[in-house]
């Protein structure tokens, strides 16, 4: 906890120029919050961390090359002191459960600058602050004798809901948090309860069985 700073040490990771220029200048009003340097991506925080000891990192969920949950998660290893605020476009409340096992604090980029400033000191009061969550995007499957006779998961069904919506398996890794290789090794066992051969026949018979909508 700190309390004996006048001064907020903050990086902000976040691989979008324009919006984390934007945060700087919002910050920059702030007498004692100062952007001590911006990465746009988590490889290049981790890499920094070496170098620069943050009080707090303003971070992006979604981000190239490394994204925010697997950075937050090497640096409570690595770095258990300082603070994590992520920011992020996705309220979904399975993202902000992530959100919330390895950061201290979320909210969503359409907040204004004063929210900002509120958790930014509300983190650094050694206190949580996380943005209401909105329900998740995925309705409910209604063929439940269906899903209990293939022994279907909520997660297979999840990945089902996103293959059909036309997402590649780098997208839905990264919007589960999982690795590419978790995600194949999920298509594989829902091919194989199905006994389907290809995406095509697992989208056709999901929709004819209405495992998913």
């Amino acid at each position: 906890m700190i309390t004996n700073r006048d001064t907020i040490n903050i990086i902000i990771a976040e691989d979008h120029p324009t919006f984390s220029f934007g945060v700087e200048q919002s910050l920059a009003k702030v007498p004692n919050m100062q952007i001590i340097d911006k990465v746009l991506n988590g490889k290049q925080l981790l890499q920094l961390l070496n170098i620069k000891k943050p009080d707090l990192i303003l971070m992006d969920v979604l981000m190239p090359h490394m994204n925010g949950i697997e950075a937050a998660v090497q640096i409570r290893k690595n770095f258990p002191s300082i603070k994590i605020i992520f920011i992020s476009m996705y309220e979904e409340s399975s993202i902000i459960k992530q959100c919330m096992l390895y950061g201290d604090g979320y909210i969503p980029k359409a907040s204004t600058t004063e929210e900002l400033i509120n958790v930014i000191n509300t983190v650094i009061d050694g206190n949580t602050y996380f943005h209401h969550a909105k329900p998740l995007i995925f309705k409910q499957p209604y063929n439940d004798d269906l899903i209990k006779k293939y022994k279907l998961t909520k997660r297979e069904i999840e990945l089902i809901q996103l293959l059909k919506n036309g997402l590649t398996t780098k997208e839905i890794a990264n919007k589960l948090f999982l690795s590419s290789l978790t995600i194949e090794t999920h298509r594989k066992n829902i091919f194989r309860k199905l006994e389907v051969k290809n995406i095509t026949e697992l989208i056709v018979f999901a929709l004819n069985n209405k495992i998913v909508s």
